[in-house]
């Protein structure tokens, strides 16, 4: 598009097919006052000292032409007669945006002929449009084509006589032609009236003063050639069709049979076949790492002083310090066994030597496949052999790449020797960096010391994509993940839970390694479950690990309830995941994805979308029976809190209404009442801090269970006292409401349905210790209300850190999320909006506003 718009092709000079091409550019004559401002509503803008980058503000609805038009003709005539040394350059960028404006013109619906009185303006009118520089007002017309007062169909109220009528239509007319307003001290007319019909005079004037700019600017355009615009050529873009590698036909390549020198294959076999026992045989001795000197110059550094005297926390000081030398002791011993490290020197000639050998493999392996297919490959009718197909085909078995066992061992044993090659430049970087520890840890890890590379080329390849050694504690893992654990019967397989250290490779190593090592075209399709915060992250690393040499194909599933899958999008997504078992494609997904798209199957069964329906719960069968989870962060994507809720129906409240918020308000009164004194009885599993007010609810949380149930027990106490029911019915209750094993036929029956409801709610928070759940969360950092302009719900949601809120999430408990709701406003406080909300309602919908007024004010007074 670019170049179409500075291409300066001439007019004359192309000829092409009229069926892909159009020379036409004289387009047919349109008048300004008689089609674009024909009629309508306008609003002039100003434009003439806009920017014309960026293109796309040209392209909104408040630049339509109709708005801007006037402004770019007034640009035309600062662009004439301004004497700045840059104006060349912005005449030629004005003309730049009118060939833009000109190549959308099809797609913007525009006249083009109008971008053509632009350009006559600019460069065939010498003088300006304006010599006075009086333009029509940019201001907003309504109705533009209403340009007189019978045009406006001005209507006086019935409460004029008729002579009063006439009289002042002659004064409106009156006042029209002579541009004015109708005074103010007039007594003819109200004063509504007067505005009313002064803003349609307004009106007139307005629309009447464009009209004649218009005429104006229309005669003195005409009066010149109408500059035509270069011819554009139109570019039909070619259709490629992307056919199956399945359907080509594919040269059986012949080979030479003893072809490869036995000493290359057989170092070839040895590294391929075998596990590596290392590059050096260094002996091992007995290393000394900490003496008493440096163990008591580390405590110093921490504990400069053991006198009381000068230590005012000398208890908790000699406390920390016992049990740091406990720790040293016990993770430092005096002697330890270690290798010695290779020389520079040493490690540049094992790396030469294995570059040597790697070099006359390959030199060998070209040799072998070419050489008896020479007129193959000279015509390019061959594979072609480079380092990037034959380590992508090698593990595949594809039939381009049908070699012999000797030549599969040989290149095998080229792959072995560039990951061996790698760690060698790892440690001379190391080393040249005099990090010695990254050195010492490097070489610690042997490759392939308990793995061999035949059975896990993907492994291989992996190694010499990320250019990594993969550890031995990695490999252990990944090997008892894979293999099926099954259960004592050894009829069903059960789950694995495996749990690393942070920075062990858990996602970056041993994760691409389930990835690649589990995958069977006949058995099972790997899906991986991560958090949805890690999705965008985890899935470009294994894009770029997977996606390179190993040619493995990394697909995202994505379900929401807003994309309405339809029977055919189900059929299609169901025919690519059979297509990704059979070639070994990994799937990445998040908890929320999966039970989305659960959750989307029983609600198109309940909608009697039973077409969609059933081929949903196909796919869900044919998922439970291939498809292979490997969940990463399994601690949290297994948490309860993973839950996902579709609404169904209309919106209702809550069971008991606004009765339960009630209750539950009360509650936190209690709660409130007695937060002092739980502090002082627990004051290591409390955090407490006493409001500044006395209205106020103040900082409480729970760090442990031990507290709530003295909490529990007074909570219930006062609640009953407010109740006037017999020692009997108080006994059923405080059993009811603090034993969740209670029955409800102790109260059923007993007591009224909305006190048993009560009953229930009080239960649910105590018993059911929904109350200890919240009151353990911390504002802010686990809820708080959503503060976003576009967020329309007042009601506490999740937080996933600080200040930093959930998206898209909710609390699926309703009681929990009433009481943390209640706890957000006490915390926060209501901003200025909200306040005023509170006060409009107060006003306008109690009934007695006053008192519920002096009620809220009593708070803060008793």
């Amino acid at each position: 598009m670019e170049a179409t718009i500075l291409s300066n092709c001439a007019t004359e000079s192309y000829r092409s097919d009229p069926e892909y091409c159009s020379h036409k550019t004289d387009y047919d004559e349109v008048y300004l006052a008689d089609h674009l401002y024909e009629s309508g509503n306008v609003h002039l803008q100003d434009c003439s000292n806009q920017h014309w980058l960026p293109l796309n503000q040209w392209l909104s609805k408040e630049n339509a032409l109709s708005n801007i038009w006037v402004g770019l003709l007034k640009m035309t005539d600062r662009l004439k007669t301004s004497t700045s040394t840059d104006n060349v350059d912005n005449i030629k960028r004005f003309q730049k945006l009118i060939d833009f404006l000109h190549y959308i013109a099809n797609r913007a619906s525009l006249k083009p002929f109008y971008l053509q009185m632009l350009k006559t303006a600019l460069e065939v009118i010498p003088n300006t449009i304006s010599p006075t520089g009086l333009y029509a007002p940019f201001i907003s017309y309504s109705n533009i084509e209403q340009i007189d007062v019978e045009e406006s169909g001005l209507s006086l109220s019935e409460a004029y006589s008729r002579e009063q009528k006439k009289d002042i239509r002659k004064l409106i007319e009156n006042c029209f032609q002579k541009d004015e307003l109708l005074d103010s001290d007039l007594n003819v007319m109200t004063k509504s009236d007067k505005k009313q019909i002064n803003k349609i005079l307004m009106s007139l004037q307005n629309n009447k003063k464009l009209r004649l700019f218009l005429e104006k600017v229309e005669r003195a355009i005409f009066l010149h050639p109408i500059k035509q615009f270069n011819v554009q050529v139109q570019y039909i873009p070619q259709q490629f069709e992307v056919e199956s590698s399945d359907k080509h036909y594919h040269l059986q390549l012949q080979y030479m049979e003893n072809g490869i020198k036995p000493t290359l294959l057989l170092q070839a076999n040895k590294k391929f076949h075998q596990m590596y026992t290392g590059y050096f045989n260094k002996p091992a001795r007995s290393v000394q790492t900490f003496n008493v000197e440096k163990e008591s110059s580390f405590f110093s550094r921490f504990f400069p002083s053991d006198n009381q005297d000068d230590n005012s926390l000398g208890d908790i000081s000699n406390y920390f310090k016992n049990q740091l030398k406990q720790s040293w002791n016990k993770l430092s011993p005096e002697t330890h066994t270690q290798r010695e490290r290779p020389t520079n020197d040493e490690m540049n000639e094992c790396l030469m030597r294995l570059r040597q050998e790697s070099q006359e493999s390959w030199q060998e392996l070209i040799k072998s496949i070419t050489e008896s297919n020479v007129q193959l490959f000279q015509y390019g009718l061959g594979l072609r052999i480079t380092p990037i197909t034959l380590v992508s085909l090698f593990q595949q078995n594809k039939k381009q790449l049908d070699l012999t066992d000797d030549q599969r061992t040989l290149l095998g044993g080229i792959l072995v020797c560039w990951t061996l090659q790698q760690q060698l430049e790892r440690a001379l970087y190391l080393d040249t960096q005099g990090k010695l520890e990254d050195l010492a840890k490097e070489l610690s890890n042997i490759p392939h010391s308990n793995w061999i590379p035949s059975e896990h080329i993907s492994w291989l390849i992996l190694e010499l994509e990320m250019n990594i050694t993969i550890r031995e504690m990695q490999v252990k893992v990944a090997r008892h993940m894979m293999q099926p654990n099954l259960n004592l019967d050894k009829q069903e397989v059960q789950s694995i839970v495996m749990q690393m250290n942070m920075g062990e490779g858990k996602t970056s190593v041993i994760l691409p390694m389930l990835a690649v090592g589990l995958p069977s075209s006949s058995s099972s399709l790997i899906r991986l479950i991560v958090l949805k915060s890690l999705f965008p992250t985890n899935y470009q690393s294994l894009r770029c690990k997977l996606g390179g040499l190993i040619n493995r194909r990394v697909f995202p599933f994505v379900c929401r309830r807003d994309l309405n899958f339809t029977n055919q999008q189900i059929q299609l997504i169901h025919s690519r995941l059979q297509n990704a078992l059979a070639d070994c494609d990994v799937m990445i997904t998040t908890p929320e994805d999966i039970l989305s798209f659960d959750l989307l199957t029983i609600d198109n069964c309940r909608q009697y979308n039973f077409a969609t329906g059933r081929s949903m719960l196909t796919m869900q069968r044919w998922l439970k029976t291939y498809v292979r989870d490997v969940l990463d962060e399994s601690d949290e994507i297994l948490h309860v809190k993973y839950q996902l809720i579709y609404t169904v129906g209309t919106q209702q409240q809550v069971d008991g209404g606004a009765e339960r918020w009630n209750t539950i308000q009360s509650v936190l009164e209690l709660v409130k009442r007695h937060a002092a004194d739980i502090s002082n009885e627990f004051e290591k599993n409390v955090c407490y801090k006493p409001s500044e007010r006395k209205s106020a609810f103040p900082q409480f949380r729970l760090q442990s269970s031990t507290p709530f149930r003295s909490l529990r027990e007074r909570i219930v106490k006062d609640w009953l006292r407010t109740r006037n029911y017999r020692k009997d019915a108080e006994k059923n209750i405080l059993s009811f409401v603090t034993d969740a094993n209670v029955s409800i036929e102790t109260v059923k029956d007993k007591f009224p349905a909305d006190d048993i409801r009560s009953f229930l709610v009080i239960r649910g928070l105590l018993s059911s210790e929904v109350l200890l759940v919240a009151l353990k969360k911390r504002y802010r950092v686990h809820f708080g209300a959503n503060q976003k302009a576009n967020y329309n719900r007042l009601m506490a949601v999740p937080y996933r850190a600080k200040d930093v809120v959930a998206d898209r999430t909710e609390f699926g408990h309703p009681d929990l999320a009433i009481v943390l709701t209640y706890l957000s406003y006490y915390y926060s406080g209501l901003n200025d909006g909200q306040l005023t909300r509170v006060f409009d309602r107060l006003t306008t919908e109690e009934n007695n506003p006053e008192a519920i007024y002096d009620e809220w004010i009593a708070y803060e007074e008793t």
